[in-house]
């Protein structure tokens, strides 16, 4: 019986259990045994990357789940998961404070949000069992009480009975009401321009919140080692907030807590309230998770991504089944390339070669010359991305990339079958959901990337549509490269050759924001210092009949060619393959190049 509906069906991670969790959960990425270090950490990373599940994994009713430890206190740290949502913070109210007032009530609401977190967690090991006697957690209260007194609680009314839960049930009623005051002062400042006085508690990171985490720490049923506070998502925080959050960083806190704080390429200052810089290594390290090739030369993402797969096949009941098996490719494409790279072979064998070694013709043309043999008889758009392997590698590093598809295609077999079992998913079907799921980015994404845009600055209407453009550009032009004659055509990345203008990297910057692009840098052939080098998202590549498999060249560019690309594609399509003619590239006429 399948115990999952949908194997590839994609939930947020806030509302999977535990014991989900601990089923679900494969580390996609090596570097997630960096999280464990005893240090603040930032983890960056589009949107589907897996970075809320990897800091859930980490919680202590995961582990208990997934059968890592017995019991909490063998753990060597306790991590508690605090999703960031910008409701709870971009308190418009609190915006109209500056000064001391806004820095002090800011920080007093990130404690008391942070707190409550970590009282849920602690109720969640009453729950499973993990405390054995009440006495502890009395002591526990009365401690808290005590620094909550001190800050400026009124705790007349709480008085805890001598059980675990009612200790923690009374704390929580306690921060509540403290949260609940705090806002309805700042509500009354909507009906006045003077500044009401507050006559409220106000919780302090080192008066109270350090004192709270070792209290937390010297439970008998918690770790000996650091609490992980695990902020996801803290871009969403407004930029103050960042400066509070980036203060904390700066402590030197990581024996008794270890900030794990999440982002998605937005996180906008690395200053303090003081205005002091954190840097890395110095004051924490940083993981970065988008910039990852699906070769097997380079990453274990592949791998990792099979074993994800395999997993979610066995939990839905779909036995002895491989991946590649599930999700075959379309055997017309296979003789077809068979074939061209007969031909390719043959023609490096009677000298007719570009590469030294044999292989690396076949790899460089196939595609392009099959391509073009479609592009003869009009038939362009049957080109198929089925596979597995081809599904990897147009998921761009990032799983959700491959489970959003994969689930459409799923629901699409279980809708027009009728109650057999699923054991593979036709190529057809993949190639038609693949070739949709890809137009969407292009298109529809897009457009809900102008609204939220829009919707905080109506001005951005514009940038989004350079984006859009600047898409495009590459999109069409390593197209153009791919069917040319050129020794290179395989392309799916560009090297800005200098620093471009102020828009041109906005521009830039938001690509990567939104996953269209993942940069890193590279070291300059001539002279000093590093060039930016920027990959397109390979969900776009079934759009713009790219090759999604791996690459060894990439496109240079100038500051010049990319104001061109973020305005009018058509001409810089023209502009920078004229600029490469000398290359042996065979231009595309307009006509044809529009047709992309």
């Amino acid at each position: 019986m399948n115990t999952l509906i949908n194997p590839f069906s994609v939930k947020t991670p806030e509302t999977l259990s535990p014991k989900d969790i601990a089923s679900l959960f494969i580390d996609v990425f090596s570097d997630f045994p960096r999280l464990l270090g005893a240090e603040h950490t930032f983890l960056h990373g589009a949107r589907g990357t897996g970075k809320s599940m990897m800091l859930r994994y980490l919680e202590p009713c995961v582990q208990l789940a997934a059968g890592k430890v017995e019991k909490i206190s063998e753990l060597t740290y306790y991590a508690v998961h605090m999703p960031i949502k910008s409701s709870n913070y971009s308190l418009s109210e609190l915006e109209r404070l500056d000064g001391a007032p806004y820095w002090l009530l800011a920080e007093h609401f990130l404690i008391l949000n942070a707190t409550s977190h970590i009282l849920k967690s602690l109720s969640g090991l009453i729950t499973s069992e993990q405390v054995d006697s009440g006495q502890d957690l009395l002591a526990f209260y009365r401690e808290i009480i005590r620094l909550a007194e001190n800050s400026g609680c009124d705790i007349n009314d709480y008085d805890a009975k001598n059980t675990s839960e009612d200790c923690l049930n009374t704390l929580t009623r306690l921060f509540e009401k403290e949260r609940i005051l705090a806002k309805s002062y700042l509500a009354k400042l909507a009906f006045t321009k003077d500044l009401v006085p507050y006559n409220g508690s106000i919780f302090g990171y080192e008066e109270f919140f350090l004192p709270l985490i070792r209290e937390v720490k010297s439970l008998s049923f918690t770790p000996q080692g650091p609490i992980f506070l695990m902020l996801d998502d803290a871009d969403n925080l407004p930029l103050r907030m960042q400066k509070i959050l980036n203060g904390w960083v700066s402590y030197r806190t990581t024996a008794d807590l270890c900030l794990k704080i999440s982002t998605q390429q937005r996180y906008q200052t690395w200053r303090t309230t003081q205005g002091m810089l954190i840097e890395t290594s110095h004051d924490f390290s940083e993981i970065d998770i988008s910039a990852v090739y699906t070769s097997k030369n380079f990453s274990h993402y592949y791998e990792k991504v099979e074993k994800v797969v395999q997993r979610r096949l066995e939990l839905a009941g779909i036995k002895n089944v491989t991946p590649e098996e599930f999700f075959p490719i379309n055997p017309v494409k296979v003789d077809a390339l068979n074939k061209i790279k007969a031909e390719i072979g043959e023609k490096w064998d009677n000298g007719e070669r570009v590469s030294s070694r044999r292989s690396d013709d076949i790899t460089r043309y196939a595609v392009s010359e099959y391509l073009k043999l479609l592009a003869k008889t009009k038939k362009t758009n049957t080109y198929s991305y089925s596979g597995f392997k081809s599904m990897v590698d147009i998921s761009s590093g990032m799983i959700r990339f491959f489970l959003e598809p994969a689930a459409r295609m799923y629901a699409e077999i279980l809708s027009s079958d009728n109650d057999q079992p699923v054991n593979f998913i036709p190529p057809k079907i993949q190639d038609r959901i693949l070739y949709k799921w890809s137009e969407e980015y292009v298109l529809e994404d897009f457009e809900r990337l102008t609204r939220d845009e829009t919707s905080i600055k109506p001005y951005n209407r514009n940038k989004v549509e350079k984006l859009k453009c600047l898409i495009s550009s590459f999109g069409e032009c390593f197209q153009t490269k791919l069917v040319s004659n050129d020794s290179e055509r395989r392309f799916i990345s560009f090297m800005v050759s200098r620093t471009p203008s102020g828009e041109v990297q906005e521009i830039l910057d938001l690509a990567v924001e939104w996953g269209y692009l993942n940069v890193k840098t590279i070291a300059r052939k001539e002279g000093f210092g590093r060039n930016r080098l920027y990959t397109l998202n390979r969900r776009l590549t079934p759009y713009y009949k790219l090759d999604p498999t791996g690459y060894a060249a990439h496109l240079s560019v100038s500051p010049e060619h990319l104001e061109i690309a973020i305005n009018n594609s058509g001409q810089f399509v023209r502009e920078r393959l004229k600029a490469g003619s000398s290359n042996g590239v065979k231009l595309a006429s307009d006509q044809q190049i529009l047709k992309f």
